[in-house]
C-alpha cells in the first residue's frame, strides 16, 4: 500500500486530471453531436438510403457519368474529405490526447496477445468511428505506449462492432450474412490480430516508447505532488500541441493520399462492373483486395452490401463486401505500416482477404442449399396437392 502511494505521489496528477476532461469532453461531444445521431439517421433510412459518390453517401460536388476520368477522381477525392472531415478531425484530436494522457501514466499492458487484443476490442468498440478515422487513434495508442495488439484491435473493432452499425446489417441484410459478418471481425480482433503479432519480429512487437515526443515543462518525481495549477494547466497544453502536431504530420498527408488513391480506385474498378463479372475463387480474391483497400465511411460497407443484393449480384460478392469494405483500408495499411511495420500491414491485409474468400464461398454453398431445400418443399407440395386432387 506504502509503495502504490508513494507511486500515486510521484504522478502529475494535476495533468493527468486535465488530460482525462479533454479525453472525455472529445469523445462526449463527437458521440453526441455527430457520431451517434448520423448513425442513427442511417439506421432509419438504410433501406433506402441512395449513394451520391463511389466513396461517400452525399457528394458535395457532383459530376456526370460522362465526365473525364481526372474530374471523376478529383470531385471523388474531395467528397471523400468532406464526408470524413469531422470523423478525421475527431481522430487526430482524440489521438492526440490520449497520448498526451498516457504519458503522464505507468503503461499498463497484459502478458498474454490475446488479452492485449480483447483490451484493444473495449477501447474501440464503443468509439463509433470508421476505420479511416480510428487509425490516427490507432496511432496514439501505439505510440502512448500500448502493444501492437491493442492498437490493431481497437482500430478494427471501431467500424464493425459499433452497436448501431451491427443493428443495421441485422436489419437489411439476410441473418446468416449479418451474422458471419460478425463473427469473423471478432475472430480478426480477437484471434487473428494476437497471431499477425506473433508472426512478427521482436522488434516489431515492442511498444513505441521511444518516438514519441518528448514531454514539455517535464516534472521531476519528487516535486509532481507541488506542481502548481498554473504550472500543470501550461505543461499540459504545450505537451498537447507537441502531441496533436506529431498526430497531424504523421497522418493527416497518409490521409489525404488514401483518399486520392481510393478515388483512383472507386472510379477505376466502380462496383457496378461486378454485375457483369464471373465469380469463381480468383475474382473473390479480387473484389476483397477491392474491398480491403477502399477507404470508406462508417456504415457504407452494410448499405452496398443491402444495395447490391436488392440489384441481384450473387450472396459470395455481397458476403465479401461488407466484410472487407469498413474493416481495413488504404488509408490502415500505410498508419500501420509507418507506425508499426509492413509485414503487420501486409498480414492483416492478407488475413482479411483470405477470411473474405472463404466466408463468400461459403454463404454461396449454404444458400444454394437454402435454394435446394425451398424447391424440394414446393415440388413435394405440389405433388401432395396433385395426388389429392
Amino acid at each position: 500500500m506504502t509503495t502504490a502511494v508513494a507511486s500515486l505521489g510521484r504522478l502529475p496528477v494535476l495533468r493527468i486530471a486535465l488530460a482525462g476532461l479533454v479525453v472525455l469532453a472529445l469523445a462526449f461531444y463527437f458521440w453526441s453531436q455527430s457520431r451517434y445521431p448520423q448513425l442513427n439517421d442511417k439506421a432509419v433510412m438504410s433501406g433506402t438510403i441512395q449513394l451520391e459518390d463511389p466513396l461517400s453517401f452525399e457528394a458535395a460536388v457532383q459530376f456526370e457519368p460522362t465526365a473525364p476520368m481526372w474530374q471523376k477522381i478529383a470531385y471523388t477525392t474531395l467528397n471523400w474529405i468532406k464526408t470524413n472531415r469531422r470523423g478525421m478531425t475527431f481522430g487526430v484530436l482524440f489521438g492526440a490526447a490520449f497520448l498526451t494522457l498516457m504519458r503522464y501514466l505507468p503503461r499498463r499492458s497484459f502478458r498474454g496477445s490475446f488479452a492485449n487484443s480483447a483490451l484493444g476490442l473495449a477501447l474501440g468498440a464503443p468509439l463509433g468511428v470508421c476505420v479511416n478515422c480510428a487509425a490516427p487513434i490507432a496511432k496514439g495508442l501505439f505510440n502512448s505506449g500500448a502493444r501492437v495488439e491493442t492498437a490493431l484491435s481497437a482500430m478494427v473493432a471501431s467500424p464493425t462492432l459499433n452497436i448501431v452499425v451491427v443493428a443495421m446489417a441485422f436489419s437489411i441484410l439476410p441473418f446468416y450474412v449479418a451474422m458471419t459478418k460478425l463473427v469473423l471481425s471478432l475472430a480478426v480482433i480477437l484471434l487473428g490480430v494476437p497471431l499477425v503479432v506473433r508472426m512478427l519480429p521482436q522488434a516489431q512487437r515492442e511498444v513505441a516508447f521511444d518516438i514519441i515526443p518528448e514531454a514539455s515543462c517535464a516534472i521531476p518525481a519528487n516535486a509532481a505532488r507541488m506542481e502548481g495549477p498554473v504550472s500543470a494547466i501550461a505543461g499540459f497544453f504545450a505537451d498537447f500541441a507537441k502531441d496533436f502536431w506529431y498526430i497531424v504530420r504523421m497522418t493527416v498527408p497518409l490521409m489525404l493520399l488514401a483518399g486520392f488513391l481510393g478515388a483512383i480506385g472507386a472510379n477505376l474498378l466502380p462496383l457496378e462492373m461486378l454485375k457483369d463479372m464471373p465469380i469463381n475463387p480468383i475474382t473473390l480474391v479480387a473484389i476483397a483486395a477491392l474491398g480491403v483497400f477502399l477507404p470508406v465511411p462508417i456504415a457504407f460497407d452494410v448499405v452496398i452490401a443491402a444495395t447490391l443484393l436488392n440489384a441481384g449480384l450473387p450472396i459470395s460478392v455481397v458476403m465479401v463486401l461488407v466484410f472487407t469494405l469498413g474493416i481495413f483500408s488504404v488509408y490502415s495499411f500505410m498508419i500501420v505500416a509507418s507506425s508499426m511495420s509492413w509485414r503487420a500491414a501486409f498480414l492483416i491485409s492478407g488475413l482479411i482477404v483470405a477470411l473474405a474468400v472463404i466466408a463468400g464461398l461459403g454463404t454461396d454453398f449454404y444458400n444454394a442449399q437454402i435454394i435446394d431445400r425451398s424447391q424440394d418443399y414446393l415440388r413435394s407440395e405440389g405433388a401432395a396437392s396433385f395426388q389429392a386432387a
